[in-house]
């Protein structure tokens, strides 16, 4: 109350030292100026303001001491900006001067007072002798001067007073802001709520029971004098006795309800925003000289809770300084340079741009200019193919805008004050290009135009300005040429230009898809473009026109609607020039700050009015869209349309594109919800218009968009106006998440009072977002420090502070509680009345402050490098049901121990003392009081991370401060001090005093303890990771960081990659599949269908063993070998073979198996893909028998059906992957056969629990590890290695280290391989040849003579067993997966795989998903970096293959 009552006194001087300011005001009866305050000046009067003087009242501009008419006024007070403004006044009354004041005559007609502050309706009617005949003149906003505004640079002007008082617009505007209370708050208010139930169910049970007792028991009391007792305790009026109880046990039980907690959160609140986050240095701008403000301090902790930020992008993300940067002129693309925004995009790509010295090359350049072509400076345009059409271009830009120069006619001293930035840089260029605007007057501007022929200063007169609004997106000027011509130039949005060009004009449909390219380049380099139009107005057609427009702008009823309806009316038939760009450069800092939010697990939502290509880019350079991320592009156009909105059904097009839209979020929704339930870790982008989403934010769509954005880890709006906005912002809130706006401008005041934390950015649009805010910063990097820092700080400070209050408040009642249950509920304390109101405000004050100003667990800069420890206060850990509860507990649980130890060890029937005395109530209560204090104290201790001297002063002088307490105030005579007095003496020499301060909260502590520590061990908390990092590293240790992600280790991120890259894969097959000539599958799919939920790859794999065949790598059908040596076949004889094509293996696999070939004393390691709907064509190399034992691949990608060239070299080899003869269908595959019939005995096979189906999942693939036994889990990190011979030629070769191939043989009998190899083999899918189950599922043997050091290898033994090879652990290399093909020559003769399998322990077992080597090395070489191709090995790289 004293701090509001303070406040309310400083507004009260304040509002006189306004009021009695003075002011010159004209006396009509005197006529002459005299001096009034402000207070006096009322509506009709006219009155002079000076320099640097406020104007007193909103005023209409009447003239000023100069011959334009023009003065400049600065409206700081008003919306926060600092630059000037300039306002014009009427032509009929700029002449006006002190001694001509007396013949102005007129009537002001204008709109009630209202809060616009941009917009004003009224219409002046001039009286004679200011015209000649009366006239009705409209009054525009530029002719309005507020009050709260000062004038500079004019001397003196002459205003008459429209609106005084409370009247003014800025009074009007003057409304509280909305009242925000953070989360923490209203959790608070609840548990109070909580605590006043409790407190009365108490109270309630209490009375209620003593009423009881006293009627029932009371009279067989004799020694209570129950004749005599008062009324409270009259056992004939129980009810009375009810309600007296009930009362007092109200204000003994009342300390359970912290009354300082509010006291104490405003405390600390205002600390931390004054101190902390208003003096941190880290979120000053130097240039600026602007620091970090909090214009709140209530909600200080809920910047440790935001889930979601929704931003303006510019100004906010972008500096808003702009610069001309490129153009398009006559469809030909003008400018040189490459954007900030392409060079973080190619950075992002690891390309690097050769980018010239623009300081050096562009000698034109200057601020808000940044532009050079060599075509179109100095006087070269007017050599290009077009002219006059450039001509055109250039006056357009110094004509159509609202820019005033300032200054002297030299281009390098003239300025304008221009509306916005981008104005201002188009007036600039049209000044560079020589189009040089030199004066501006109300009705004429002035050209200096560098034409070939000649220079020359050009009038043209301003005959109608049609201004831009959010609403039309463009701006019009008409204006007469010195050759008495009518033009109107057009500049505004690519959408609204294009819909009012002249399609019968044959250069417009030329010149529209070729500038429509050029502006999707531009904005794909993140620059902002701009359409530019003209057309030539017939005279005749124009004054009818005209005074259409006069009479609606003197309309005062919906002037604007109709102003713009007349303007639609003129603005047709356009030709189209070109658009300009203009790059709005990225604030420092901004990708960085973007992914350390992303990291924290915030999720941003850019709204922005670019368009969808500019913010897409906009969004890859500032990090918030990232490569890994799934886009979805929402849209709300298309033919059928744009078809109906031609031919004017808008009804059907509304309709139709809303029916779209909501399609397409269902199918982004299913899309989400299966990849969820495939368990695949990654994030989605969702991108949409701003038509999708006029639709989306609707009644009817509004909930279902906001359940895919806020699935969304970044949500770009395009197009977006600011009313729609603040409806998104209100959209997201519904969902309960923590919401954060951030804008710089006046069009995000919306957003940032709807959001729960607004925070402005005092940027180059001025002060109006920052003070309509809960923050200000200077820069969008600033968000990093405010939230991850000071915002989860103060969240944990806070809610350990009113955890603890809580804790404290109800420990201390709860012991006045049962020591009164003990007493019959009779209203007893057992505390004396002068400590027991000094609780709270003495004895446990001091800690909770310090805690909620300087506690922290980390150092300061863990914040910003651990970005995850902000998701404790998204999760709201500390302060949650759970939390709290905790707290309460043991504050019950403490309360319990402390009354029944105290009780018990001062036992009131024995004496411990030599005097014989026994335990006095007065002295149980010191006792119980000084274990509460200890007890309170030694609680806060236990949750301290970070000691500092402030709080062993609160702690232990608070403890102290009890024991000074007893000896100060018992010293007092026995009137004052009462059974208090010298109470000290008696209990200190009692050494069970002692021994019971002591134990008991000790004993209260250690059940603390033990759950903090066993938690701490079990289940840590992300801070206590952390904190363990800090101690490791503080001892010099080197910790893995990788390791610390928030509770989300590496072999989970891991898992995550892979399954999103396997996804990504997966959709793409599918995608060409549904692509094909049979469209996509309809109705039931059987289970062998690779686009069945529940494909098994095993049972194909069964099917093609049983039937004669293996699957390969690359999804191919291929013949099992039946001989046990190897074959190759002549380069001269042999023939090509064709691999099996068709739908259902084309769709398992999109890859080919690698293929080697070696060429002379040189390897070329190469890689190829082949396609599986099409033929594969190999041929061999080499003649059989040429080099036994040599085993590799190679395939080969083709073009139709051409033969590869031969592969010349000493000694080469090619190993077949022999392919089926043509299989024409399916019917006639006899795998599929298999299958087929197999699913028709039996359909619900895949539906056993036995069946291990493998369903394009890896979340449980091993790792496999080089020098490692067994695997881990999944892993896609592997070294690039080339393929090369083995056997004799690979033994030939020079010593090295190099890396380990790893063959896997799949479908072949061991004896095949092992007369490929010669060495025995072992099985992968058969469980006789699985070893243990952390061991790899395929056979892994080193050859003889190169043991390659950090790998191991497993051989196997003839019995099937499993034979380890160990070498020297090489932990940063992993071993390379090669799917090993047996060769097909000989396939000729010999037993059936499944003979050749029973006799070699072959078992056709289905091995599990996760143990299958063929689709374990599917998916690790996917994700793997490609060789290069043609990359050869030295000679001491010579490659080694194992199998």
């Amino acid at each position: 109350m004293i701090k509001e009552a303070v406040e309310d006194y400083k507004r009260y001087r304040q509002d006189v030292e306004v009021n009695n300011r003075k002011v010159q005001v004209y006396n009509s009866s005197k006529r002459e100026f005299e001096t009034r305050t402000w207070r006096h000046v009322s509506v009709g009067d006219v009155i002079i303001v000076h320099k640097d003087e406020y104007l007193p009242a909103d005023l209409l501009f009447l003239s000023a001491e100069n011959p334009e008419g023009l003065c400049y006024i600065e409206t700081m007070q008003l919306d926060g900006e600092t630059n000037l403004k300039i306002k014009k006044t009427l032509d009929e009354t700029k002449d006006l001067r002190h001694d001509s004041i007396s013949d102005f005559k007129g009537l002001v007609t204008c709109e009630p007072p209202n809060s616009r502050l941009y917009q004003f309706t009224g219409n002046f009617e001039a009286h004679p002798p200011l015209v000649p005949n009366i006239r009705q003149l409209p009054l525009s906003p530029a002719a309005i001067l507020l009050r709260g505004c000062s004038l500079r640079n004019t001397h003196r002007i002459f205003g008459l007073v429209i609106y005084a008082g409370h009247d003014t617009k800025i009074f009007m505007n003057a409304t509280q802001p909305p009242s925000k209370r953070s989360r923490i708050e209203r959790s608070v208010d609840r548990i109070i709520f909580f605590m006043f139930g409790l407190l009365f169910s108490m109270c309630l049970t209490g009375c209620i029971y003593f009423a009881w007792w006293t009627a029932n028991y009371m009279p067989q009391h004799w020694y209570l004098a129950p004749n005599e007792a008062p009324r409270e305790y009259d056992s004939a009026q129980p009810g009375i006795v009810a309600v007296t109880n009930f009362i007092t046990a109200f204000i003994l039980y009342g300390y359970l309800i912290p009354i300082a907690l509010y006291v104490s959160m405003e405390m600390v609140k205002i600390v931390q925003s004054l101190c902390f986050i208003g003096l941190d240095r880290s979120m000053y701008h130097a240039e600026t000289d602007t620091p970090a403000v909090a214009r709140t301090s209530n909600l200080n902790e809920e910047l440790g809770m935001v889930n979601t930020i929704l931003s303006d992008k510019t100004g906010t993300l972008t500096r808003n300084v702009m610069e001309y940067f490129k153009c398009s002129i006559a469809g030909e693309a003008y400018g040189a340079g490459i954007t900030e925004i392409e060079r973080n995009n190619a950075e992002r790509r690891g390309l690097k741009l050769d980018v010239p010295d623009e300081e050096a090359d562009n000698k034109y350049r200057e601020q808000y200019f940044n532009f050079y072509d060599d075509r179109l400076m100095g006087l070269e345009w007017a050599k290009q193919p077009h002219p006059d059409v450039i001509c055109q271009f250039f006056r357009l830009l110094a004509l159509c805008n609202t820019a005033i120069p300032d200054g002297p006619p030299i281009p390098e001293q003239m300025h304008y004050e221009a509306e916005s930035p981008d104005e201002a840089a188009l007036v600039v260029a049209a000044k560079v290009f020589g189009f040089f605007m030199i004066k501006r007057t109300n009705t004429i501007i002035t050209l200096r135009e560098r034409l070939p022929e000649s220079t020359r200063d050009v009038e043209y007169e301003v005959l109608n300005i049609l201004e831009f609004n959010s609403t039309r997106k463009r701006m019009s000027v008409i204006v007469r040429t010195p050759e008495d011509k009518i033009l109107l130039y057009c500049k505004g949005a690519d959408t609204v230009i294009y819909e009012r060009l002249d399609r019968k004009h044959k250069v417009n449909e030329e010149l529209k898809e070729v500038t429509l390219q050029h502006m999707e380049e531009f904005g794909s380099a993140g620059l902002r473009t701009l359409c530019l139009a003209y057309t030539e107005l017939d005279p005749r057609f124009y004054d009818e026109w005209n005074e259409q427009f006069i009479e609606a702008k003197l309309s005062l009823v919906d002037r604007q609607a109709r102003v713009d309806a007349v303007g639609e009316q003129v603005e047709k038939n356009l030709q189209l020039l070109g658009c300009t760009a203009i790059e709005d450069k990225l604030q420092e800092g901004v990708p960085q700050c973007i992914k350390t939010l992303a990291h924290a697990g915030i999720r941003l939502w850019v709204l922005t009015g670019d368009k969808m290509e500019t913010a897409i880019n906009i969004g890859y350079a500032c990090s918030l869209i990232t490569d890994d991320m799934t886009q979805f592009q929402l849209t709300g156009s298309s033919a059928e349309v744009e078809q109906l909105e031609a031919e004017s059904r808008m009804e059907e097009a509304t309709q139709l594109s809303a029916q779209r839209l909501e399609s397409q979020l269902i199918k982004v929704q299913h899309t989400i919800a299966e990849d969820q339930q495939a368990k695949v870790a990654t994030s989605y982008a969702l991108i949409i218009d701003g038509k999708a989403l006029l639709y989306a934010l609707s009644p009817r769509l509004r909930q279902l968009f906001l359940e895919v954005g806020v699935k969304c880890a970044a949500v770009l709006c395009c197009r977006v106006s600011p009313l729609q906005k603040a409806q998104v912002t209100a959209l997201v809130k519904t969902w309960g998440d923590t919401t954060l706006a951030i804008g710089d401008g006046a069009n995000d005041v919306g957003m940032i009072q709807k959001a729960h934390i607004g925070v402005g950015i005092s940027g180059q649009e001025g002060m109006q977002a920052a003070m309509a805010s809960d923050f200000t910063i200077a820069q969008f990097r600033f968000l990093t420090p405010l939230l991850l820092v000071h915002g989860r700080l103060s969240y944990k400070r806070i809610t350990r502070m009113i955890s603890f209050l809580f804790y404290k408040n109800l420990f201390y009642g709860s012991t006045i509680f049962v020591y009164n249950a003990f007493t019959l509920f009779s209203g007893q304390p057992i505390y004396n009345d002068f400590y027991m109101t000094l609780f709270n405000v003495i004895f446990t004050a001091a800690a909770p402050l310090v805690i909620g100003w300087f506690d922290r667990d980390l150092d300061k800069g863990c914040g910003l490098r651990f970005p995850f420890l902000y998701k404790e206060g998204q999760q709201n850990l500390y302060f949650s049901l759970p939390a709290i509860v905790g707290w309460l507990g043991t504050a019950l649980l403490h309360a319990a121990l402390v009354v029944a130890m105290v009780l018990t060890g001062a036992d009131s029937i024995d004496s411990d003392r030599k005097t014989g005395r026994i335990w006095s109530s007065p002295q149980d209560g010191v006792i119980m009081f000084t274990v509460v204090i200890i007890t309170v104290h030694l609680q806060l201790s236990m949750i301290i991370d970070q000691w500092m001297w402030m709080h062993h002063v609160a702690i232990w002088g608070s403890i102290v401060l009890w024991f000074l307490f007893l000896l100060a105030y018992g010293a007092f005579p026995i009137e004052l001090s009462t059974d208090l007095h010298h109470i000290i003496d008696s209990v200190a020499a009692i050494p069970s005093y002692w021994l019971m301060i002591v134990v008991v909260p000790i004993t209260c502590m250690l059940p603390v303890f033990f759950f903090r520590a066993i938690k701490r061990h079990l289940r840590p908390v992300p801070y206590q990771l952390v904190q363990e990092i800090a101690i490791r590293e503080r001892q010099g240790e080197t910790v893995d960081m990788e390791g610390y992600d928030g509770g989300a280790g590496r072999n989970n991120q891991l898992k995550g990659i892979m399954a999103r890259a396997t996804r990504l894969v997966q959709r793409k097959v599918l995608r060409q599949q549904q692509q094909g000539p049979h469209g996509r599958h309809k109705g039931f799919v059987p289970p062998y269908n690779t686009q069945s939920r529940v494909f098994d790859v095993n049972e194909l794999r069964s099917a093609a063993t049983q039937a004669g065949y293996s699957i390969s790598a690359s999804g191919d059908i291929i013949l099992t070998p039946q001989h046990q040596s190897f074959a190759a076949l002549s380069s001269q004889s042999g023939t090509a073979r064709r691999s099996v094509s068709g739908g259902v293996l084309g769709a398992l696999f999109n890859r080919s198996s690698l293929a080697s070939s070696l060429t002379g004393g040189h390897h070329n390691a190469r890689h190829s893909f082949t396609s599986l709907m099409g033929g594969h064509y190999v041929q061999p190399l080499t003649p059989p028998g040429s080099v036994p034992g040599a085993v590799g691949h190679l395939a080969t990608e083709l073009q139709g059906g051409s033969r590869p060239s031969s592969i010349s070299g000493g000694n080469g080899f090619l190993v077949l992957s022999e392919a089926v003869p043509p299989v024409e269908g399916l019917v006639t595959n006899p795998v599929i056969s298999n299958l087929e019939l197999a699913f028709s005995q039996d359909p619900r096979r895949h539906r056993q629990k036995d069946s291990w189906l493998s369903t394009l999942s890896v979340s449980g693939l091993q790792r496999l590890i080089a020098s490692s036994n067994g695997g881990s889990n999944s892993s896609r990190r592997s070294s690039e290695h080339n393929s090369g011979p083995v056997g004799s030629h690979a033994s030939g070769s020079s010593g090295g280290h190099s890396p380990a191939h790893l063959d896997i043989g799949i479908g072949g009998s061991p004896a095949a391989a092992q007369a490929a190899t010669g060495s025995p083999s072992c099985s992968s899918l058969g469980p006789k040849a699985q070893g243990p189950r952390s061991s790899p599922s395929s056979s892994i043997r080193g050859l003889p003579g190169q043991t390659d050091a950090g790998y191991s290898s497993i051989q196997s033994s003839p019995s099937g067993g499993v034979q380890q090879q160990h070498a020297m652990a090489h932990p940063s290399r992993l071993s390379r997966l090669v799917i090993a093909v047996p060769d097909a020559a000989a396939a000729a003769s010999g037993p059936p795989p499944s003979a050749a399998a029973a006799d070699g322990g072959y078992s056709e077992s289905p091995c599990e998903a996760h143990e299958d080597p063929a689709i374990l090395d599917m998916y690790t070489s996917a994700l793997q970096r490609p060789t290069k191709r043609g990359s050869k090995l030295s000679p001491r790289q010579s490659p080694r293959s194992t199998r």
